[in-house]
């Protein structure tokens, strides 16, 4: 049976995951933290994926976004739960960070115990929202799409794989299975055609899926798009720039399309 027009602009089948937006660490975590607050706000403002939460918009389609509550500083819910599935483990920086992005140490200690609180206090609950928003949109549409919402800095920093210093404005991150080859040149060509330069997986790869859903149920689609932070904010005094809203503007575009695009085919 065909999808009417009418129906299909009802459709709200997106998801939008904001894992790194936050600045805030409660103070029960603060305490385990080695770094004096002059050096936290430092590493705040570099790991921080600021204004994420505001650049990517509400769109008609969006059934629901899933913001991360406090900083990745915190726990790093975009990292595999177990470190020896997770590369940037071997840096220090799996799911609950031991250094900071400089090398420099982060926590006053991390056991086994504690790594297991943490990940009990905030990465599970996390992922369990973002595993039933998935579902509930499956349940009412049949098909879903995750937009996994980033930014990066203008200048790659020192935790990073990639050091090339020729970095996009837009990164799109694909999975194989889960992002088709037509749905990320319907991205990258409208990032195009707003004047923004595109690399597809370059600085960063991949793009985000619960557990339940990656390699096993192909309704549900997902793309990361990462923003180039000189875009829209200043990374040195970490406050907007005057064009916000315009870059804001053309993010909504983007997504708007993504969207269109699945509900066509």
């Amino acid at each position: 049976m065909k999808i009417s027009p009418s129906s299909k602009s009802r459709m709200k089948i997106s998801v939008l995951h904001i894992p790194h937006s936050s600045r805030f660490i409660p103070a029960e975590e603060r305490a385990r933290f080695a770094l004096s607050d002059i050096e936290l706000n430092a590493e705040l403002l570099r790991m921080t994926d600021s204004f994420t939460d505001e650049l990517f918009p509400p769109t008609d389609h969006e059934a629901q976004r899933i913001v991360f509550p406090v900083s990745r500083l915190v726990c790093d819910v975009e990292r595999f739960p177990d470190d020896g599935n997770e590369p940037m483990a071997t840096r220090g920086m799996g799911a609950v960070y031991t250094v900071t992005s400089t090398g420099a140490r982060l926590r006053t200690e991390l056991s086994a115990a504690e790594r297991e609180r943490i990940m009990k206090r905030w990465y599970d609950p996390h992922h369990t929202v973002l595993t039933s928003a998935v579902d509930e949109v499956l349940a009412r549409h049949g098909r879903c799409i995750i937009f996994d919402c980033h930014s990066f800095s203008a200048h790659p920093l020192p935790h990073e794989p990639d050091q090339d210093p020729r970095r996009p404005d837009i990164c799109v991150g694909t999975d194989p299975v889960h992002t088709p080859p037509k749905l990320i040149s319907v991205v990258a060509r409208l990032a195009n055609d707003l004047g923004w330069s595109v690399a597809i997986d370059r600085p960063f790869a991949g793009a985000l899926l619960p557990t339940k859903h990656y390699r096993a149920d192909d309704r549900v689609n997902s793309i990361m798009i990462e923003v180039n932070r000189q875009l829209y904010m200043d990374e040195q005094s970490g406050e907007r720039l005057a064009n916000f809203q315009g870059i804001k503007d053309g993010i909504g575009k983007i997504v708007s399309a993504a969207i269109a695009f699945l509900l066509e085919g």
